[in-house]
């Protein structure tokens, strides 16, 4: 019997020669035995209890469950997050029945006999320490607000480009993420309503069993083709895209270096998933180099992620560096291009374009439908072999439902507009010119920004942001205040987000009026760049 135990996870020398841990085990077999409704001596000790045995996770839950009640115990949950043997799962419980976890350190839980620790017990929402601390912050604000109005949730009645409708009123917009103007396209807008007339408003099913349209095939050999990648595979949001990729990606057995500044999306699904994982600092190569040589070697796959612009600076990643160290380390390399896809690049096509390098050395490109092409999804592009193996296994496709059709055939519209005329981008980053000149030139805090669509001004209190914001309204001029936890304390700025819609005499305008209202601020303006939290 100490034979079988020489592989076992969990298993100390030690534990061969108490005689507890014999009956712990065999206790464990009878468990596994009802669980799988196998006969006890079909269950073999050294057996992996998947592998062999055929356990399922739902199985591996109730095996968990009833281990907990037979031997009154509390058990981490991740210790079962791994395919264990008969033998691991009794040293696991035995060791826990010694008050360890597998690492030997005690156990957060107290075993019987000791006193539990005291916990306050919340039966309310608003009692939550969450509701409390969003209770401050808007509390905080409430001055502002109350004087000013609200700058966020304000209902307009038209599409987006250089101006819309609120209530009625013609607003100037620098609020919108339809950088290129796809969005409200004649074209567009005849391929959507095409669409609906041929495959109704929804996929109706997730396209694994019954949503898959030709239109979803189409998309995503355009996008495939747009972006220079053999495949490509195109999910229901941006967001969400990032967390079921980030978040299922990597194993425990590897690594997610990921930029401090990652978007919300991104760290959602780092927080997700099982891999070990460390932020480096926004855009230092050199730092992210330093994590590699010292961890590397201690992983299987190493993940880095990187946004191709960022969007509350709107600078530009030094992409060429992180494809040195993909390839030197042996990484994969991941770019979200959500706000640099039709922006970056001669025809828009993103950052590889804008820097010249071989779509093939970006193993994930990620990018949204919501912002450039102006309708709304996520997409993923690489490999054929990567993508087949998501289009099989990764869940937020697999059991989600299948993007609707209309947002399908407009995309595959806009793509179809970009590759005859790349004119828009070009508008754009003429648009981007003026901004910074005019911005610079009354001695505005532009951030990092200097390539992108998003153009933020620093402002700092978050109060005065507000108040600034709605000032700008009651002057006909849509821009939204950035304030914590969306950028740091301290650190709120007006978020100019430009298209290839507006007019120069619209930028420099809104500019003017702004620098007017900043005349009782004389503080932000003095320039400089962002200060870093």
């Amino acid at each position: 019997e100490e034979a079988e135990l020489v592989t076992s996870v969990y298993f100390q020398p030690e534990m061969a020669s108490d005689p507890s841990f014999f009956e712990v085990r065999k206790t464990v077999q009878t468990l596994v035995a009802e669980v799988l409704t196998r006969d006890t001596e079909d269950i073999d000790p050294s057996s992996y209890f998947s592998q062999d045995l055929g356990g399922d996770s739902l199985q591996s839950i109730s095996l968990l469950t009833h281990a907990e009640v037979r031997f009154g115990l509390a058990i981490d949950e991740r210790l079962f997050d791994r395919d264990l043997t008969v033998n691991d799962i009794a040293a696991l419980v035995y060791r826990r029945l010694n008050g360890e976890f597998s690492d030997g350190s005690r156990g957060a839980l107290a075993d019987e006999g000791e006193a539990p620790c005291a916990v306050l017990r919340i039966r309310t929402f608003e009692e939550t320490p969450e509701f409390k601390a969003f209770a401050e912050r808007r509390a905080s604000l409430m001055d502002a607000i109350e004087m000013f109005g609200n700058p966020y949730f304000v209902a307009q009645d038209s599409h987006l480009r250089d101006v819309s409708y609120i209530n009625g009123k013609k607003m100037l917009n620098f609020a919108s993420y339809n950088y290129v103007g796809l969005s409200g396209d004649p074209e567009v807008n005849e391929a959507a309503v095409a669409a609906i007339e041929q495959y109704g408003t929804s996929a109706s099913g997730s396209r694994l069993i019954a949503g898959e349209k030709t239109v979803h095939q189409d998309l995503e050999r355009a996008l495939a083709r747009w972006k220079g990648t053999e495949d490509a595979l195109v999910l229901v949001g941006g967001h969400s895209t990032n967390v079921t990729f980030v978040g299922n990606f990597c194993t425990s057995r590897d690594l997610i270096l990921y930029d401090v500044l990652s978007h919300n999306s991104i760290t959602e699904g780092v927080r997700m998933a099982q891999a070990d994982a460390r932020p480096f600092p926004h855009n230092d190569y050199q730092a992210l180099e330093q994590l590699l040589k010292s961890r590397r070697d201690r992983y299987e796959k190493v993940l880095i992620i990187i946004e191709g612009a960022y969007s509350m600076d709107g600078d530009v990643a030094p992409v060429p560096e992180f494809v040195r160290l993909k390839k030197e380390y042996d990484c994969f390399l991941m770019v979200d291009e959500a706000h640099s896809m039709l922006v970056l690049g001669e025809t828009g096509r993103g950052v590889d374009e804008h820097f010249g390098i071989d779509p093939k050395d970006i193993d994930i490109h990620m990018g949204t439908l919501s912002k450039g092409f102006g309708t709304c999804g996520g997409y993923l592009a690489g490999s054929h072999n990567l993508i087949e193996y998501l289009r099989y296994n990764l869940p937020g496709f697999v059991f989600s439902v299948g993007i609707s059709p209309p947002l399908a055939a407009a995309v595959l519209k806009g793509i179809e507009i970009m590759e005859r005329d790349n004119s828009r981008v070009e508008r754009l980053r003429e648009n981007i010119r003026i901004f910074l000149e005019e911005a610079n030139s009354y001695g505005m805090d532009t951030c990092l920004a200097g390539e992108s669509a998003v153009t933020p001004i620093m402002i700092g209190p978050d109060e005065v942001a507000f108040m600034l914001s709605k000032q700008l309204e009651n002057e006909g001029i849509i821009v939204p205040p950035a304030v914590f936890p969306a950028v740091a304390r301290g650190q709120a700025r007006l978020r100019f987000c430009l298209t290839s819609e507006h007019k120069e005499e619209q930028i420099k305008f809104a500019l003017k009026k702004l620098h007017e209202l900043m005349q009782p601020f004389p503080g932000l303006l003095q320039g400089g760049d962002c200060e870093r939290a």
